[in-house]
Order: structure tokens, then C-alpha cells, then sequence
């Protein structure tokens, strides 16, 4: 089973550090499958009014995308948040497929409504 894991340490992800400003409080979110192997990550922060989403890296399984986004988004509610933005180049076909990303527009407006359309959480919600 994927879990979805904050990671404290961000050694791993000076590279992608390295691209973003000085001033972004960068936080790490990865997919981890049961033998511990990192399937991929989402990169972001919080800002006063939104949560930023630099970077996701799915490893080209829209199920991880889909929980690593909503994990960031449900954080991102916790703390007060309706707006998120995607500040990526291109995003991936999985965030346009899932509905994160639509119309070539990186930002998502609203983020309650993106959380209570997920089916499979109405259809078991004691399982996300």
C-alpha cells in the first residue's frame, strides 16, 4: 500500500531547492511503497493566501499524483486555504487528467470543491 509521508529531511531535493527562491519555506511530501522506496514526491509551501505547488513527481501513476496533490490540499484547508497554484512550466498530464489543472489555467481556485467531489472518498471515507 502507497503511504504518503512528509519528509522532513530535503537533502534529497537541493537541486530542485536550488531553483526556487531564497524566501520559499519548501516542504516535501513523498510517495512511499511498502519496502520503503520513494515513488515520488510533491515540492511546496504555504503562502498567506495559497499554497504553492512547485513540483510533483508521480512516477507516471496518476494514483500517486492524485494522493500526493490532495494530501498538499487537505493540509492546505487545515490551515485556512481555498487557492492553489501550480508554478510548474508544464503540468503533467495526471493533474490535467484529474482535474487539478483545467484549461491551461495553474490555478485552482477552490479547493473544498476539488476535495468533496473525490467519489472514492464519499464511497469510503474511512479509508483516505
Amino acid at each position: 500500500m502507497l503511504k504518503i509521508i512528509e519528509q522532513k529531511d530535503k537533502n534529497a531535493y537541493a537541486a530542485l531547492r536550488a531553483q526556487l527562491p531564497a524566501h520559499v519555506l519548501l516542504h516535501i511530501t513523498e510517495a512511499v511503497e511498502d519496502s520503503g522506496a520513494v515513488s515520488g514526491y510533491i515540492a511546496y509551501a504555504y503562502e498567506p493566501e495559497q499554497v504553492v505547488i512547485y513540483a510533483v513527481e508521480d512516477g507516471g501513476d496518476p494514483d500517486a499524483c492524485d494522493g500526493l496533490v490532495r494530501s498538499v490540499l487537505f493540509k492546505a484547508e487545515l490551515r485556512g486555504l481555498e487557492r492553489a497554484v501550480f508554478a510548474m512550466d508544464e503540468p503533467s498530464a495526471h493533474l490535467r487528467q484529474l482535474g487539478f489543472v483545467r484549461n491551461d489555467e495553474k490555478t485552482l481556485e477552490n479547493i473544498t470543491e476539488i476535495m468533496e467531489g473525490c467519489k472514492k472518498c464519499k464511497e469510503k471515507p474511512a479509508d483516505t
